[in-house]
């Protein structure tokens, strides 16, 4: 195998590394671990917030520390789909998030589907970081642990039909907990994801 095959596996190596250390950062609350996942610069886009990724760490920060007892979360991460350019990488990888949570005292069990599409670099520690993750939404699905101690038209109040059908429960949450969906969420198979691959791919062959 030739040198430039062998430092192309090593750095797809790496990338996915990152990619499970976030995961594994952000659900069992290892802030500064999480923190240096990504570039000092370096910024996401998500349902919640669209901003640096240092105010979505510290922000993040704050919600688990809010947690119910009996209330949990976990991000499933699959590897990711790595082109590679110098010290630019374009990662694409697929996410499921799980939570247990409790609204009004009832317990429910939430679950997304998505897409994290990455911008990444290798900068002069020449460690691989985040300069930029984004959310694709493409569905959720919410369920009641217990459904017959929900009191009868509990969900009477709530027009489903203003949220996203991808985000639908994600939304409702939310809403609930009064934080801002944000405004240029991402749906799957639209023509704002479209951009985005363009955008990104255009990211990773400008490269210096």
């Amino acid at each position: 195998m030739d040198e430039a095959r062998v430092n192309a596996a090593a750095d797809r190596q790496e990338i996915n590394e990152l990619l499970m250390n976030w995961g594994q950062a952000r659900d069992r609350a290892e802030w500064e671990n999480l923190r240096n996942c990504f570039q000092p610069d370096g910024t996401i886009d998500i349902a919640w917030i669209s901003g640096p990724a240092s105010e979505f760490v510290d922000k993040s920060a704050e919600r688990l520390a809010e947690f119910k007892q009996g209330e949990y979360s976990k991000h499933v991460m699959s590897p990711g789909r790595i082109q590679l350019n110098g010290n630019r990488a374009f990662s694409q990888c697929h996410v499921n998030h799980i939570s247990r949570v409790i609204v009004n005292g009832h317990e429910f069990d939430w679950e997304f589907w998505g897409q994290f599409f990455d911008l990444i670099e290798k900068r002069e520690d020449g460690v691989w970081r985040l300069f930029n993750r984004t959310m694709v939404y493409e569905k959720d699905r919410l369920d009641a642990v217990h459904p017959d101690a929900l009191p009868e038209g509990y969900f009477d109040d709530t027009d489903f039909a203003e949220f996203l059908p991808e985000v639908r429960f994600l939304s409702w949450r939310l809403k609930k907990n009064d934080i801002p969906t944000a405004n240029n969420l991402l749906i799957i198979n639209s023509p704002e994801e479209s951009a985005l691959i363009d955008d990104s791919v255009n990211w990773l062959v400008s490269k210096a």
